[in-house]
């Protein structure tokens, strides 16, 4: 019933058409506070001018864009227009840092937007930056503190902002790894930064370096140091600009497309193990997709905008769903549903397929000390019940010389007879 009732409201809602439909762009980002995933400019040929976002606390069909339940925000003033720039949650406000388009001082390399206040500002912030002409970057809050890596071929370091204060740090040291740009990062248990692909600047004419996927470098935030991981399994070949999705409940990254390539990929975060992601349809896009926008949402991952690699000068406004409320067993779908939630998973408890079918009846072999004693004693207390009652009733009779109760007598020693309920 509640399915028909769901369906009838997508049915509903589809009849209306929104007023704003978002043009197609790329290198754009996508960040989910309080219902509402929230996009910023972008490019599509030149520097995109709007601001607007996805509600979803209501349901949707991702292939008819024009009946998804957008809101147009481009009217708010103070608005900082970006492209390529890294964008993180802290608190009520989204923060937006560096840009390829723009020629950033101090003062505006970072602005910031306040969802309960549907305000913008432009904090000043101070401290030392090797550079603040940053690109193609992501960046990651923690502890009220936000981390960005390079940014452009000359920038290994990672520059770090004091939200409280805002106060710019710069670290640098050892094993920082030669990605400067077209990275994703991950944030892992509030304590490392996990970089996966990533490369030098092909945009600016070098000749483009490509990151291998078998060794993944990870940055401490505790002691700001740099470490590399291996890791093992089916190595995707490197790529740049693509999505990278962490599922916490499910320790796992999954991976989408980038620049020259159409696969996904899954990620184990407690063993870094690589495997070709469980999806059971075909779906998603059908050309290779990069520069695009990805998230979390429920139990559904999103993926919209981009640019594919048919033509670099190609921009999209195409979305995607795909259905990640059971692990490993992931499906494309185009119906959003925002009461559906992730399925927990315990790996512990979870029953492989390969497992032999005698594995339940093990399960009960291995309680069956509890259910001996728990027979046990109710047999015990059964009769040690009857002796009393016998007692009793031979004390009347000796007192009377007949009983006044048979009924009692012949009732209790029936209920001798019942069967022993089988814990």
């Amino acid at each position: 019933m509640m399915r028909f009732i769901l369906l009838f409201i997508i049915n509903c809602y589809i009849g209306g058409i929104n007023a704003f439909v978002p043009l197609p762009r790329a290198e754009v980002t996508a960040n989910l506070v309080n219902n509402r995933i929230y996009f910023n400019g972008g490019w599509n040929g030149s520097l995109s001018s709007d601001f607007f976002y996805l509600d979803v606390l209501a349901p949707f069909i991702t292939n008819n864009i024009t009946s998804m339940p957008w809101t147009d925000l481009s009217s708010i003033p103070n608005m900082a227009y970006r492209t390529a720039y890294a964008a993180c949650i802290n608190g009520t406000n989204i923060i937006y840092i560096g840009g390829s388009l723009m020629k950033e001082t101090d003062s505006n390399f970072i602005s910031a937007f306040d969802v309960t206040t549907q305000k913008w500002s432009m904090p000043v912030t101070s401290g030392n930056l090797t550079s603040i002409e940053r690109h193609f970057i992501h960046c990651v809050s923690s502890r009220n503190k936000i981390y960005v890596y390079g940014g452009n071929d000359d920038v290994l370091s990672m520059i770090r902002l004091d939200v409280s204060n805002l106060i710019w740090s710069t670290f640098s040291g050892i094993m920082a790894p030669f990605v400067p740009v077209g990275y994703s990062a991950t944030l892992l248990n509030d304590t490392s930064i996990l970089y996966i692909g990533g490369g030098t600047n092909l945009r600016s004419g070098a000749k483009f370096s490509y990151l291998s996927l078998d060794k993944l470098p990870l940055y401490n935030i505790n002691d700001n140091t740099w470490s590399l991981v291996a890791a093992s399994g089916i190595i995707p070949s490197p790529r740049i600009d693509h999505g990278a999705v962490f599922i916490p409940q499910y320790n796992q990254i999954l991976m989408f497309y980038g620049s020259r390539d159409t696969s996904i990929w899954a990620l184990d975060t407690l063993k870094f193990v690589w495997s070709v992601a469980s999806i059971s349809n075909i779906g998603g896009s059908p050309t290779s997709l990069f520069s695009f926008a990805s998230t979390l949402v429920g139990a559904y991952i999103l993926i919209g905008f981009g640019r594919s690699n048919d033509s670099t000068d190609l921009v999209t406004n195409d979305f995607f769903l795909l259905d990640v409320s059971q692990k490993d067993n992931y499906k494309w779908v185009t119906t959003f549903d925002p009461t559906k939630q992730l399925q927990s998973f315990q790996p512990s408890s979870t029953t492989s397929p390969s497992s032999p079918p005698s594995n339940s009846s093990s399960n009960s072999s291995n309680n069956s000390p509890n259910n001996i004693a728990t027979i046990i004693g109710s047999i015990f207390g059964v009769l040690a019940g009857l002796i009393v009652l016998i007692t009793i009733a031979v004390l009347i009779i000796k007192r009377y010389g007949h009983s006044s109760y048979p009924a009692l007598v012949t009732s209790q020693d029936n209920s001798g007879n019942q069967p022993i309920p089988n814990n």
